[in-house]
């Protein structure tokens, strides 16, 4: 059987408090019927693809691909503290003291906070989302998007890298994130609008970047969302038509059963990853009323595979010690490849299928350590990177690298606090979203299944040796740092880090 390179990545999920219950036509969603809908409404793939049947169309030729998927879930709980402490105490004193005068004055004013009066008031502040841009918005969204994307995708990595234990292994998909922060961001109003839309380096008030984040995925990534909510949840119109036209879902309900809808979950997920990932939740608490998920799936080939009879055991230099890790080996493979003087750094480029590369960025010597490197990456350094090494062409080389395996499982909402956004553990607005105001995440993971194969491409790096003079070489027998690029629309769709190709 082929040997896979597979990437899985994060979820999120998000637990409400009381809220009124909602019953939409059956065009959007079902209020009633879970079970229909688990059946009847399977996640979309965005380019109508269906990752399932794209693996099995691989399978069938025996050609070794690199799959990967992604999941994000935040759940949230509601805050319902307020109303029980102001009556007790001021029905009791007016009763007292100025019901036979004052009863015909003040019942108007005792009136007046009621929903009916603030209901209007509160509307400006949370528009409903926009789904069309023109087509010249669009144009410019789109280099909106790419720059906004590169930003919050190295945002993302040092975060990522600041709650890892140093020298160790990371994976992830900054592209199934933003996925799942924009899907929020379309019911997201006042200050978490503005915070979120801070975050992921987006412009304020720039509605294209839904559509167009809706068309970045290709025919090798497909991205999908899904809302679960709980029956008494009361979801807005507005925002339900907005997530079926930019994001290919519309809401699904849950029942009132935790093992039901766990299961409901971990099956939508499952089959949005290809089962890569079958197990995401372990449990799912009782009062959970929303839960917000992004899947990714990606499948491509390398355009020149590795030859499987040539991998064999090398060194692999890891925390001043050598470790033996198998190596895929080939003389004569097409690479990109410079040293960047910045970063001191060996960038290389290796071409997938789909419009896909891998991107390798490895110390250019021993005596320069991986961290000093991740440290001198920002934006424009990074920008740079990649513009120079699109001009690059490919020349035959001697190249060794490592096979991959990696597992990540991680805690988003401490990602998300290195990245200054504190709303999902403070004041969350999601007005646009739906009416209830007492919205808390109480929960947010992520994770992340990483295998690089001979055929397949998605996780690793290089460097450059020579067996003749005349010859170029790039091996990989050190700490590196590497990125899955989406040539067409220039932005990472995996990132992470390699200190020990066997785990």
């Amino acid at each position: 059987m082929a040997p896979r390179l597979t990437l899985l990545t994060l979820v999120l999920l998000l637990l409400a408090g009381d809220g009124a219950s909602s019953n939409p036509k059956e065009a959007s969603y079902n209020s009633t019927d879970p079970e229909s809908l688990q059946e009847g409404n399977k996640g979309n793939i965005s380019e109508g693809d269906n990752p399932n049947s794209i693996l099995h169309s691989m399978d069938s030729s025996n050609s070794l691909t690199t799959n990967s998927t992604t999941n994000p879930t935040i759940k949230i709980r509601a805050n319902t503290t307020v109303e029980s402490t102001t009556q007790p105490t001021s029905q009791p004193t007016t009763q007292a003291t100025t019901q036979p005068t004052t009863q015909p004055t003040t019942q108007p004013t005792t009136q007046t906070p009621t929903d009916p009066l603030i209901q209007p008031a509160a509307e400006p502040s949370c528009p409903g989302p926009v789904i069309s841009c023109s087509g010249l918005e669009s144009q410019a969204a789109e280099t909106v998007l790419e720059d906004a994307l590169i930003d919050f995708s190295l945002k993302l990595y040092h975060a990522f890298s600041d709650v890892k234990k140093p020298e160790t292994n990371m994976a992830f998909s900054p592209f199934s994130v933003a996925s799942l922060l924009s899907h929020i961001l379309l019911g997201a109003g006042a200050s978490t609008k503005r915070n979120l839309e801070s975050v992921l380096s987006y412009p304020e008030d720039a509605a294209c970047v839904h559509q167009t984040l809706k068309a970045f995925a290709s025919n090798g990534v497909s991205s999908v969302s899904q809302i679960f909510h709980s029956p008494d949840l009361a979801i807005r119109d507005s925002f339900v038509n907005a997530s079926q036209s930019l994001y290919g879902s519309s809401p699904r309900v849950l029942s009132n059963d935790s093992d039901v809808n766990l299961k409901l979950i971990n099956t939508w997920v499952a089959e949005n990853t290809n089962h890569k990932i079958t197990h995401l939740l372990d449990h799912l608490p009782s009062d959970t009323r929303l839960v917000l998920l992004n899947a990714i799936y990606l499948s491509a080939k390398w355009k020149t595979t590795f030859d499987p009879k040539k991998t064999t055991k090398l060194p692999f230099y890891h925390k001043n010690s050598e470790i033996k890790a198998l190596m895929m080996n080939s003389k004569k493979y097409p690479v990109a490849h410079f040293n960047d003087p910045t970063l001191k750094a060996r960038v290389g480029r290796l071409q997938l299928s789909h419009n896909l590369s891998f991107v390798i960025l490895m110390p250019q010597s021993m005596t320069h350590s991986l961290e000093d490197m991740e440290q001198a990456l920002n934006p424009t350094v990074f920008k740079a990177i990649m513009r120079k090494l699109e001009m690059i062409n490919f020349q035959p080389t001697h190249v060794t690298m490592p096979l991959i395996k990696l597992k990540s499982n991680q805690d988003m909402l401490g990602i998300m606090e290195k990245m200054e956004f504190f709303d999902f553990t403070n004041e969350l607005n999601l007005c646009g979203l739906t009416k209830d105001p007492d919205l808390q995440v109480s929960a947010m993971q992520h994770q992340t299944v990483l295998e690089l194969r001979e055929t397949g491409v998605e996780a690793a790096a290089a460097s450059v040796v020579s067996v003749a003079r005349n010859l170029l070489m790039f091996e990989v027998q050190q700490p590196f740092l590497f990125l899955l690029w989406e040539e067409e629309h220039r932005f990472p769709v995996f990132m992470g880090r390699v200190y020990d190709p066997r785990a």
